[in-house]
């Protein structure tokens, strides 16, 4: 984690406290365990929804060497510029800073939603990046830019070539989207959180740098991390978020599933 991450989330401490509630490193550790976890806690009721979360995403696994070729095919200098831009939404250096100019906002008008908020989404971000940094070293699938084909799966390497899935910059978007959707009344805010992690997720599929089965898992994850944190403010105890293993011939991932 950057310097500037650093940085930022010791703001948020200070926001935390100016706030008078909990500590936000207890409230993440206890956020990425429950997420971790959640299939000890699997109901019968969500059954259906995994089901159909992990036939989904072996779907797309199936497709994703066709995708892959529609992106590359369609390259140019003007989307390339696009995708750099893009890029940054999901860097968590950049998302660490939107937290806290959030934060520090709310901090300048005094507005306590506003400075839960920020929190709400540093946590979300620290937890679902946790989760998915767990899956990605376990499930070691190598990026598609190694030509090694989506099949390959060396878990526990601990190389960047080999961490495919998830994608890291998907979950950080959607992570932090999902809160300040979640927290806000406006449709035109929560349509624009998620367009602009949309953006994020198909910008790592443009670049080469992850299979579009890794961005769909990326975005689950972080919506449910964030859904889950921003429920759990809501309502103490409310868990709507599961983390469920997925594997079959060839293939090894998760499925995230998430009550709206």
């Amino acid at each position: 984690m950057s310097s500037r991450c650093g940085l930022t989330l010791a703001f948020l401490l200070l926001c935390r406290s100016a706030a008078g509630a909990g500590g936000i490193f207890g409230d993440t550790l206890y956020s990425a365990g429950r997420v971790v976890s959640s299939p000890a806690r699997i109901r019968k009721t969500d059954l259906p929804a995994i089901g159909a979360v992990a036939a989904g995403g072996l779907a797309l696994y199936s497709l994703d060497g066709q995708i892959r070729r529609v992106f590359l095919r369609n390259k140019s200098r003007l989307n390339d510029d696009i995708s750099k831009t893009a890029g940054k939404l999901g860097n968590g250096g950049y998302d660490a800073a939107l937290i806290a100019a959030y934060g520090g906002l709310g901090l300048l008008l005094k507005d306590i939603r506003m400075q839960n908020t920020a929190l709400l989404a540093a946590e979300s971000f620290l937890a679902a990046n946790a989760a998915g940094t767990l899956l990605k070293y376990s499930v070691g699938r190598a990026r598609p830019y190694t030509e090694d084909g989506k099949r390959r799966f060396t878990p526990f390497r601990f190389k960047t070539a080999g961490a495919s899935f998830p994608s890291g910059h998907t979950v950080s978007a959607f992570s932090v989207a999902s809160v300040f959707a979640a927290r806000s009344e406006s449709r035109a805010v929560k349509g624009l959180a998620y367009s602009l992690a949309s953006c994020v997720a198909l910008q790592r599929v443009y670049a080469d740098k992850h299979w579009a089965s890794d961005v769909l898992a990326g975005a689950a994850i972080g919506t449910a991390v964030g859904r889950w944190v921003a429920a759990k403010k809501e309502k103490s105890g409310s868990s709507s978020a599961i983390l469920l293993p997925v594997y079959s011939p060839g293939y090894a991932g998760a499925a995230a599933v998430f009550n709206f």
